[in-house]
């Protein structure tokens, strides 16, 4: 089934989201409730969702996701963590906060523009006076309000610029709901010139899907305006309704077989080059090769994070030995249930000592990967493309920000058949998308796949 936004339940919203707030972005800053002393209101949706523990709770309990960062976090503590100071951008619920601290940070600022703030609060307090979590104890200093708020940068430098900045700024993707931009505004402003950026990446990739079933449900909901209702011809609508529904990037999982063609060279972002205009337009130009006949019924995409640090020269580099005791996979699969584990995949046991030279860590949110809470993205053609096998497929896809913390998108592609030109040319595609406006499919479930598997059914 598919659902807009509207419909989708909050637990399953939050879990398509960081656990942090997402508010702390420049470009939409006077739409954010924000008060004159830099705090700011619940009042604005984006706030009033992650004040919310439920969904925190959803966001942590991303097992992909969160111990991946636990993953980059502790297997970066000599380069990254141990005696530095660090910035926990977005901190919310205070996780990636409290890992600093297991890590061996000195200190770290967390910064919090929603009234979580204030139940981060209760748990640094708490520390502070000894009562639990001896890891963070006196370690951790709460920062209120957003980041391009003059007085909240302030607030940061009272002790200066900082070692390290651990952040999770991502959205579906990758760059959904804007907050990368916040990211690469702290890094301009208090990221030491040799300082350590978690994640220091990310990367966009498309493929050629095909789901004939997926093309006719989106087309029946505009065929719902395609006839009378209740005595009133609606048909003059269904134009308009077709172009709204096929508009909408579709998120959710989809069955890896689906994809007619490996995905081409991805779109690549490094955060500690990347400027804001890098963010703000930008094209992405595609060529594949179909491996097999079918109708393309869109683009799929996905996205890689990267966690590489750049420690000085002078670090001693990793042993062969430190690495391979830090090889292990994280993330959850329906062939693991949770009375078959050794340890609850929530509260692990202490991972190895970390590699002097540091970790190289990589998180996928591809189709052929544990889920997490993004899943996955697909463009789809308001009118299929025919293409055989071994043809190519070329074509762009142009990014460019809007105000509702996101982006439109224009699709062009078109199959680079030998012949002459028609006009209008039936190979060629074009394709209008507002990434804000999002439904959700939920058609096909992994975990539902693999733990069939698990039991032969």
């Amino acid at each position: 089934m598919s659902t807009t936004e509207e419909d989708v339940p909050q637990a399953e919203s939050s879990r398509r989201s960081g656990e942090k707030s997402r508010g702390n972005r420049a470009a939409n800053g006077a739409k954010t409730g924000e008060s004159k002393e830099g705090k700011v209101k619940d009042s604005d949706f984006y706030f009033n969702f992650y004040a919310s523990l439920q969904n925190q709770a959803n966001m942590i309990g991303d097992i992909a996701r969160t111990g991946t960062y636990r993953k980059a976090i502790l297997g970066n503590a000599e380069v990254a963590f141990r005696d530095k100071n660090v910035l926990d951008l977005g901190a919310g619920s205070g996780i990636l906060s409290f890992m600093s601290a297991q890590a061996g940070a000195k200190q770290v600022i967390a910064l919090e523009a929603s009234s979580m703030a204030d139940k981060l609060d209760i748990m640094i307090k708490q520390s502070d006076r000894g009562e639990a979590n001896p890891h963070f104890k006196n370690k951790i200093r709460l920062v209120k309000g957003m980041v391009e708020n003059p007085k909240v940068q302030q607030d940061v430098l009272r002790t200066g610029k900082v070692d390290t900045i651990i952040s999770e700024p991502i959205g579906v993707m990758l760059l959904h709901e804007r907050m990368v931009e916040s990211f690469l505004l702290a890094r301009d402003l208090f990221l030491k010139p040799d300082g350590q950026l978690l994640p220091s990446g990310g990367s966009i990739f498309f493929s050629p899907f095909t789901d004939e079933g997926l093309f006719m449900e989106t087309e029946q909901k505009a065929q719902f305006f395609n006839q009378e209702l209740f005595g009133t011809d609606f048909r003059a609508l269904y134009d308009e309704a077709r172009k709204e529904a096929f508009a909408q990037p579709i998120v959710g999982m989809f069955p890896p077989p689906s994809l007619v063609s490996s995905a081409c060279p991805p779109k690549v972002f490094d955060f500690y080059d990347a400027k804001m205009a890098d963010l703000h337009e930008f094209t992405v130009d595609v060529d594949f090769v179909i491996h097999r006949t079918a109708l393309v019924h869109g683009l799929a995409s996905w996205f890689d994070l990267a966690f590489t640090p750049r420690p000085p020269p002078s670090t001693p580099a990793s042993t062969q030995a430190e690495l391979e005791a830090w090889d292990f996979s994280v993330g959850s699969s329906a062939q693991t249930w949770p009375w078959m584990q050794a340890e609850n995949p929530l509260n692990p046991a202490n991972p190895p000592p970390a590699p002097k030279g540091g970790l190289d860590v990589q998180l996928s949110t591809g189709p052929n990967v544990p889920r997490t809470h993004w899943q996955q993205a697909r463009l789809l053609l308001p009118e299929p493309l025919a293409a055989n096998k071994g043809e190519r497929v070329i074509g762009s896809i142009h990014f460019k920000v809007n105000d509702a913390r996101s982006y439109d998108i224009t699709l062009d592609i078109c199959i680079d058949r030998p012949g002459p030109e028609h006009n209008p040319n039936p190979l060629r595609r074009h394709a209008e998308y507002n990434l804000s406006q999002q439904c959700f499919n939920y058609s096909y479930n992994p975990d539902v796949v693999a733990g069939a598997n698990v039991f032969g059914a």
